[in-house]
């Protein structure tokens, strides 16, 4: 069989989030069509059961949290549309985020971290920051289908831990997001067949699910990926109104945003975007667009 073999579409279903990730890059896979629907039946059926928890009588908000398969999402309604931020059109410039907006989203990151346990601050500090601690996790969240009562107790402490952190943040915040996170293609892609394969394989109104965190930023230029001679890794434009923003208020290029496990997404489409980066250089990547399509909402 030839190395740059693809399967047909209609033998495999393209996961963006069953490879192994660090915090910078997704690997997106291949995978049969009947494990994509085992998964996605899992998926749904530990939702129900997280509707049966809240349901249930006599439980305390912590005992729920702690017995829930997937987070909560803590998010409000922004108080204004224009708070919300709304996805670029296809031939849009995006621009570094501004100094306004990044010390908005810094008042309610201190604000939620006022309100950390010490557990909380280190549990995303170290997963952030060590690539091997955040494999581990990441890689256990992705065989669970991003249910944490199917972890081992240690590795279930540690994400509900990050869960919390993340909660703090949403329930603190009255802000959209508009986020990039990279997500590289299987090994058969380049940059002459790219967009070619991502627009057939997640067209628009197609579903993702990430069961893993993801590392993203608010500005492209950011996330632009060292070792891709090859051109197969692509932007995901991610609006929601989940997460955490970890990066700085001003002066220093560091608008980074943890995203939480379990996201679900509905794509919008794809296309080459421009975005200008700091020194006015204007740069070009391949974007799929997604929206947050979390039930919840």
């Amino acid at each position: 069989m030839s190395k740059r073999y693809l399967p047909r579409p209609d033998e495999t279903i393209l996961d963006a989030d069953r490879g192994q990730s660090t915090s910078s890059r997704k690997q997106a896979k291949l995978i049969g069509v009947n494990e994509h629907k085992d998964r996605s039946r899992t998926r749904a059926g530990a939702r129900e059961l997280d509707e049966a928890v809240e349901a249930a009588p006599g439980l305390s908000r912590q005992r729920r949290d702690r017995e829930r398969a997937m987070p909560r999402n803590l998010t409000s309604e922004p108080p204004h549309p224009v708070m919300e931020r709304q996805l670029p059109e296809p031939d849009a410039i995006r621009t570094p985020l501004s100094s306004r907006q990044r010390k908005a989203r810094s008042v309610t990151k201190r604000a939620a971290q006022d309100r950390l346990a010490q557990t909380e601050y280190a549990a995303v500090a170290h997963t952030v920051t060590d690539q091997d601690r955040w494999i581990r996790v990441n890689n256990a969240l992705s065989g669970a289908m991003g249910d944490a009562q199917e972890l081992d107790d240690g590795t279930r402490t540690e994400v509900q831990r990050l869960d919390r952190a993340i909660q703090k943040y949403e329930r603190e915040g009255n802000r959209g997001h508009v986020v990039y996170a990279n997500v590289e293609m299987p090994q058969a892609i380049n940059y002459t067949s790219v967009a070619t394969f991502v627009s057939s394989r997640l067209g628009a109104g197609e579903e993702v699910a990430l069961d893993r965190y993801t590392g993203s930023a608010h500005t492209l230029h950011e996330i632009e990926p060292d070792n891709d001679r090859a051109g197969r890794v692509v932007a995901f434009e991610i609006q929601t109104r989940r997460g955490m923003y970890l990066g700085r208020s001003d002066g220093v290029d560091d608008t980074t945003h943890l995203l939480p496990r379990g996201l679900q997404l509905r794509v919008v489409g794809s296309h080459h975007a421009r975005y200008k980066r700091p020194d006015g250089t204007i740069g070009t990547r391949y974007v799929v667009q997604l929206t947050d399509n979390d039930p919840t909402n």
